[in-house]
């Protein structure tokens, strides 16, 4: 099977497996949203940034160098041992100090009580989310991301389950916070046991491995750090200046593009290995393959989605959480905008790190962060919800253009515009054709789209012949 279906299969696997899961978490975003409304919703909001400014403090880089330094030593059994054990060794220690002081430190803010107990029952969902990144990182090396999406699934299921029961039996944020955590734990143990069949982890304090990976990794999580002050200030501000009402119709956008743009990092993460086994090994014809492809392929999957959304986004919104969260739907063809931009910023910043020259990214996120944060402080408190919406698209903007131009020009890699540019037209025309029923049983219009959108991008050549033949091996001799 050659890389262009490796990477298709394990995304087209992906796909699947993060259509179920999302159809589940939209149905349990709407089910919370309905049971706890928009001030309930927006202290969720609250409490899930809160607790993610923690979480990629504590990531440091050390998720995706993981993904490279495996890829770079493939096939390497002994090595690939040691650096899972340890690195599963160091997440577990790291992330009992980092995730237990956010909760003790949330006691000192002037939040809700509500708020700050639900601190304490989702921790249980961020500790296991912390290690599953290290077995994902394992599952990415052995290309079984199918695993991933079926852990995915059932701990999605398990959520869905435990918000039904809440919803019948009326239960407050905290006890719901607790049914996260137990998903979270469910999620973690489906990948977990499998993947210990191929994949060691074991105990293993090897401080020595830990300061290899740090010493790599670190401008990868000085970056994070930068990072998660413009992906994370906006609902923390927002919540300190604006009522939670707001913070919750915001919140409820926001939480469509956070399932929406794990489909790009896990599509980069199955890429990240093959990529830096190729700059490694000094191939770099197949790198700048895998990496121009990249960038069709998301561009391909982005456009239809931004396209439909500035359509149907309000109709999306209140199907999703209800009329009371009708307003959503506009910051969420904002947010989208966002979106677009991740899905393709997302193979820049992961090709920088195969690259090894994260070192040149520090200034761009310093300049990214700042920025934006000042931006947060001066035009949340007078537009809120409007404000941070269009400066978190700033922000990606600068991330995904900086890390794109350096990714480039470090792989002398020139890129493709002519698929890039139909996508885009394919899109467009998409939406016009979807706007006159607009107000039809919304399932007509995403249908249609989703129709005309697959005709337009083979009929204009978008996706090539041989693509497809890399993909579905139709007729192949074997």
């Amino acid at each position: 099977m050659n890389e262009t279906r490796v990477l298709a299969w394990n995304t087209t696997v992906q796909a699947i497996g993060k259509t179920i899961s999302t159809a589940l978490g939209v149905v349990v975003v709407g089910l919370m949203a309905r049971l706890l409304g928009q001030e309930g919703f927006g202290m969720y909001t609250t409490a899930v940034a809160y607790f993610q400014v923690f979480a990629l403090m504590l990531d440091l880089g050390i998720n995706v160098m993981l993904v490279q330094m495996l890829g770079e030593h493939a096939g390497d059994k002994a090595y690939e041992d040691r650096a899972l054990s340890a690195t599963f060794t160091l997440r577990i220690v790291t992330a009992l100090i980092f995730l237990s002081a956010a909760p003790l430190v949330g006691l000192l803010l002037n939040y809700p009580w509500e708020l700050k107990l639900a601190l304490f029952a989702i921790w249980g969902s961020f500790f296991s989310a912390a290690l599953n990144q290290i077995v994902i990182g394992a599952q990415q090396r052995h290309l079984k991301m199918h695993t991933v999406a079926i852990a995915e699934v059932v701990g999605r299921a398990v959520l869905l389950g435990g918000v039904l029961i809440a919803w019948a039996w009326g239960w407050d944020l905290v006890r719901i916070s607790l049914i996260i955590s137990l998903s979270g734990l469910v999620n973690l143990l489906v990948n977990l046991l499998p993947a210990r069949r191929y994949a060691s982890f074991r105990w293993n304090w090897d401080m020595a491995f830990w300061k290899i990976l740090i010493q790599r990794a670190w401008p990868i999580g000085l970056s994070i750090v930068f990072n998660l002050v413009y992906f994370k200030a906006d609902a923390l501000i927002l919540s300190y200046v604006r009522p939670f009402t707001e913070v919750g119709i915001y919140g409820a956008a926001y939480r469509v593009l956070e399932i929406l743009v794990t489909l790009p990092f896990m599509y980069a993460g199955v890429l990240l290995p093959l990529i830096a086994n190729a700059w490694a090994t000094q191939d770099k014809s197949r790198f700048r393959n895998l990496l121009t492809n990249s960038y069709t392929a998301m561009t391909l999957l982005a456009a239809p989605i931004l396209a439909g959304t500035l359509v149907l986004g309000e109709r999306i919104m209140v199907l999703v959480a209800g009329p009371d969260f009708a307003s959503s739907g506009t910051v969420l063809k904002i947010l989208m905008l966002a979106v677009a931009v991740i899905f393709f910023g997302t193979v820049s910043s992961h090709a920088v790190v195969a690259l090894d020259a994260q070192r040149r990214t520090i200034k761009l996120y310093i300049i990214a962060a700042i920025l934006t944060l000042v931006g947060y402080l001066v035009f949340i408190p007078l537009y809120g919800m409007w404000a941070a919406a269009w400066l978190t698209v700033g922000s990606e903007l600068i991330v995904a253009f900086g890390t794109t131009w350096i990714s480039l020009k470090i792989s002398n890699t020139q890129l493709n515009l002519a698929p890039l540019l139909k996508s885009l037209l394919c899109a467009v025309a998409m939406g016009l054709a979807i706007l006159p029923i607009k107000n039809a049983w919304l399932p007509v219009p995403i249908l249609s789209g989703v129709l005309i959108y697959g005709a337009l991008t083979l009929l204009t050549g978008t996706i090539s012949r041989q693509t497809v033949r890399d993909v579905i091996p139709f007729g192949r001799k074997k």
